[in-house]
């Protein structure tokens, strides 16, 4: 049994109202998620945080008070479940199963998917809840927030949508109606293979514990190299408390794999 953890505790503060039960073509957003994780044959739980009412009679899950965020669901599924998890957020519409599929087929504690342009879309992931419980604690234990940590310090695969298949529109999410009417574009191709990163010691304990900043760059460099952008744009931001050229740096990536969307044709 695979468990499928929807996201849906997001104030949606660019869409305007609750963007996980608005309708598109006679459904909510989150029930095209719910049918992929149906077709799948996972159990569904849905991670609802501040907006649980909206989710009577589903199976709702409530955040973790160790995190904010998407994390907080994470903290808490990997302690109520034994199972394979995989988490996606409620504003995917056009996911398939097959992006489950493929990252449950992964041989790795972690996989997630990665568009071509080198950015990690961090909240479409699989985990073993066995494996990132003790980083879970240490990012709790030092007020860390972001889903991307838990792939800095266990063993991920990552994915390249261009190597399988998988076109960015079905794990890119929506920020407003408007983008349910657009295509999906990430421009630029230099993450076109798999590609597992595991560490004997993740620079980001390194650095946490020790204030090694030369793991930190050599992790920013590892990733610059395999085309993992985003990734190394988290590892600059931390660098940034050593020098402000590594701010401006980690800005400059982030706007580097922005994913666009352009109106499509015929709908």
């Amino acid at each position: 049994m695979v468990v499928l953890v929807i996201l849906a505790g997001g104030a949606s503060r660019r869409f305007g109202r609750d963007k996980c039960t608005y309708e598109y073509r006679g459904k909510r957003l989150i029930d095209y998620v719910i049918e992929a994780g149906n077709e799948l044959g996972a159990k569904i739980v849905i991670a609802a945080g501040r907006n649980a009412a909206f989710y009577q009679g589903e199976e709702v899950i409530e955040d973790s008070d160790r995190f904010s965020g998407p994390l907080a669901a994470v903290d808490t599924a990997t302690r109520r479940f034994e199972e394979e998890l995989v988490f996606a957020p409620c504003d995917t519409p056009f996911i398939k199963p097959t992006v489950f599929e493929k990252l449950i087929s992964a041989d790795a504690p972690l996989a997630v998917w990665v568009f071509p342009n080198g950015r990690v879309e961090s909240t479409i992931f699989k985990a073993r809840p066995q494996n990132v419980s003790v980083a879970l604690d240490l990012l709790a234990q030092h007020k860390r927030r972001r889903v991307d940590d838990l792939f800095r310090i266990v063993a991920t695969k990552f994915l390249s949508v261009v190597k399988h298949g998988i076109s960015p529109k079905w794990v890119h999410n929506i920020n407003t109606p408007r983008d349910l009417e657009t295509e999906t574009e990430a421009t630029g191709e230099i993450f076109v293979e798999d590609y597992l990163i595991s560490w004997d010691v993740p620079p980001l304990i390194k650095w946490l514990r020790n204030g090694d900043v030369e793991a930190l760059r050599g992790e920013f460099l590892r990733y610059v190299e395999v085309g993992l952008l985003s990734m190394a744009a988290h590892a600059a931001k931390d660098l940034s408390h050593v020098g402000k050229g590594y701010a401006v740096l980690a800005e400059a990536i982030y706007g580097a794999v922005e994913v666009n969307k352009r109106t499509m044709r015929g709908n």
